[in-house]
């Protein structure tokens, strides 16, 4: 016989709204009224909706200064390491001919 499977996941129940919660607002008898709440409270979270999505907006384009500035940062650093290894295979060709001399004396 096969042993059973050990199962480490937990089922959560899904949260449930509070009794106090809901009794606190009292339904409107009316049908227009609730309607009006309801497209009235629609209408602040799509304008909550509009003022987040600016703001990502604007961060997406904070975002892409950011990366623009950033390659023409590399683009520099790539430059400046190209013109240091220059230098660099330079002072060794000058020190391999020092050595070369320094051996001939």
């Amino acid at each position: 016989m096969s042993a059973q499977p050990q199962h480490s996941a937990e089922i959560l129940p899904f949260p449930t709204r509070s009794p106090t919660a809901t009794a606190t607002q009292a339904p409107s008898e009316n049908p227009t009224q609730r309607l009006q709440s309801a497209l009235a409270a629609l209408d602040a979270a799509v304008l909550k909706q509009r003022a987040a999505v600016t703001t990502w907006q604007a961060a997406i384009g904070d975002l892409r200064t950011t990366m623009s500035g950033l390659g023409t940062s590399l683009h520099t650093y790539r430059g400046a390491i190209g013109t240091l290894g220059d230098r660099v295979e330079c002072l060794g060709d000058v020190a391999r001919r020092i050595q070369a001399e320094t051996h001939k004396l």
